[in-house]
Parts: structure tokens; C-alpha cells; sequence
């Protein structure tokens, strides 16, 4: 990153290639094979794959299981369940066809995926606005990205530094060279403001848990759920419009769907909070569709309001995990 403007540094650095990066190296090279992959054999794979993960992935289920129960309290534990077994299905379907947006053509590609609601950006594009688009943790989630900047929609966006350097590195090179300004998150909110004003649209992820000093707690699933505020502030001082965007495997036809809303209308007000319940209600109304499309191991809940020193939410669980207990005494 450079002091003027902070974007993340795709050049290539010689530690990525010592030996302990090697079996990352393997593995996006497995992506790059499964590229070519027709997708529903891709998908038949991931289909006979995802009890394997529902078995073993012993923490992330028990967030996800954790996270439903809290959003769907109506919903009985089976019900629970089968969502929870599409989102596997769906986030293995989404892995193994990442490799296609490096190594398949803009042409294919673009056949892969179906989109609703266009007319909406090209309503702002129209009126020479950026928009902020709104988009939830959804496995397919660069489906979306990559729509986007193919169809002209020069963006940025704010990512979280992976804890694995290679797929830091191939991920946001990727993003970077589809023609996205990616933003490290440390780097504050400044520099998408100023980008944002240049005329770039901002690719925003509204539902991350950022803690409890950058937060406020809005109702998520009628659960207080730590939520950057950052939404209202944003389109205010920039002008641009929030369009709500969802992206979607469909599983019956093995290619991409994005569903794109109309903009918030009267958008921020004088309430902050309202301005944020809105922002996670529409999140809320977008899952309730779609449940199955979620990254639900997320710990999305983490920060609790009532909480009394650093363990969140699910860390007394996690703990009995690693200790080869139940998550719950």
C-alpha cells in the first residue's frame, strides 16, 4: 500500500513459493483443472463431498448451527439442518468453480451467470452516479464482482487480510485485475469515500462483525447484532445510491444468479440507527429467501452486547471443540 493511495500490493513476493506454501500452490492448481471441469460433474462431486464436511468440520458447523438457531427460531432443528446442508452444497459448488474467473474466458463466463434487476444500475449509470452496492457474505460472492466489472462498473472495495498469503495474493490480484481498487480494511473508510467521489462504485460487505468500538447494535433476526453504521454516512457524503445485491448458485441450472434490488428511496435520514435496521433488514429479507446461499460459519454474532471481557459468542463452544467435547455441556 502507498500513503496515497492504499491499495493492496498485488505484486508478486518470493516467500510465497517456500515449501510451506506449496500445498496452497496445489490447491489452486486443483482449481485450475476443476476450471475445465463441466459443472455438474463439478457439482456431483460437491453433492458426494458435503456430508464429509458436515461431519468433520466440527467448529464451522457448530457457528453455523449456532447462527441459524438464532435466525431461524421458528424453524425446527431438521429444518435448521437442511439449510444448513445446502449452504455446504452451495459452498462447494461456489469453490470449486472459482478457478473459472481466472482461467476461463469473459465470454463463458458471462453465459454462466443470470442477472435480475440490471436496469436499476443502469438507471444511476444514466444519471452519472456511482452506486454502493450492497452485498451480503453469499458463497458465489465473486460471481458478483466479476459481473460487475465486466459490464464496465468501475469499483472498489474493503477486504480483510487473509491468513493464508497465497490465496491473499490470488484472490485480490484477481479482483484487481478485473478492474477493482481493493482496499485493505486497516486502511480506514477514507480512501473509499475518496474513491467513491471520483466516480467508482463501492462493493460493500454489510454484515461482518467489526467489534464493539466501531459498531452500533442493530436487530439482525431480532438478535442485537454488532453492525458498522457505515452505510448511511457513506451514501450521504458521497451521493451515491445503496442497491441491495444477492448472489446465488443455482443449483438446478449449475451456474450463477444475481438478484440486484431497487435502491434504498429516502436514504439516510436523520437516524442513524434506523438508517443501519434498514440496512440489516434488507440483508435479513435477502437471506430469508435464500437461506442456503449463506456463508452461515461466519461469526456474525460474535460481539455481544451484554458482553464482559474478550470471548464472543461462540468461543466457550469452540473451545470444548478443541478439547474434543461437545460444544455445548
Amino acid at each position: 500500500m502507498s500513503s496515497q493511495d492504499p491499495v493492496f500490493d498485488c505484486s508478486f513476493q518470493s516467500r510465497l513459493l517456500r515449501p510451506r506454501y506449496w500445498p496452497s500452490w496445489l490447491a489452486l492448481g486443483a482449481l485450475g483443472v476443476f476450471a475445465f471441469v463441466p459443472p455438474r460433474w463439478r457439482d456431483k462431486l460437491a453433492d458426494a463431498l458435503a456430508p464429509l464436511v458436515l461431519r468433520f468440520s466440527k467448529k464451522q458447523i457448530y457457528i453455523a448451527r449456532t447462527n441459524l438457531a438464532i435466525c431461524f427460531k421458528e424453524k425446527s432443528e431438521a429444518e435448521r439442518d437442511a439449510i444448513l446442508m445446502t449452504s455446504i452444497r452451495v459452498g462447494l459448488k461456489s469453490l470449486l468453480g472459482f478457478g473459472e474467473f481466472t482461467w476461463r474466458s469473459p465470454a463463458h463466463l458471462m453465459k454462466r451467470i443470470q442477472v435480475s434487476g440490471w436496469e436499476h444500475i443502469e438507471a444511476e449509470q444514466a444519471a452519472g452516479r456511482p452506486v454502493i452496492l450492497v452485498v451480503p457474505h453469499s458463497w458465489p460472492i465473486d460471481a458478483a464482482g466479476y459481473y460487475f466489472s465486466r459490464q464496465g462498473l468501475d469499483m472498489c472495495t474493503m477486504m480483510k487480510s487473509a491468513r493464508n498469503p497465497v490465496f491473499d495474493w490470488h484472490i485480490n490480484r484477481e479482483r484487481a485485475k478485473n478492474g477493482c481498487r481493493v482496499y485493505e480494511r486497516s486502511a480506514g473508510i477514507k480512501p473509499v469515500i475518496k474513491a467513491v467521489k471520483s466516480g467508482l462504485s463501492f462493493f460493500y460487505l454489510p454484515d461482518q462483525d467489526h467489534g464493539r468500538e466501531a459498531s452500533i447494535f442493530a436487530p439482525f433476526f431480532n438478535h442485537p447484532k454488532a453492525t458498522l453504521p457505515a452505510l448511511p454516512r457513506l451514501v450521504k457524503l458521497t451521493g451515491a445510491k445503496a442497491v441491495p445485491v444477492l448472489a446465488c448458485y443455482d443449483e438446478a441450472t449449475h451456474g450463477y444468479r444475481l438478484e440486484i434490488e431497487a435502491p434504498f428511496a429516502d436514504y439516510p435520514s436523520n437516524d442513524l440507527l434506523a438508517d443501519t435496521c434498514r440496512m440489516n433488514d434488507s440483508v435479513e429479507r435477502q437471506l430469508t429467501r435464500h437461506p442456503g446461499q449463506y456463508m452461515w460459519f461466519l461469526k456474525i454474532f460474535d460481539t455481544r452486547e451484554d458482553q464482559v471481557g474478550e470471548d464472543g459468542l461462540y468461543e466457550e463452544g469452540i473451545r470444548r471443540i478443541r478439547r474434543g467435547l461437545a460444544p455445548h455441556s
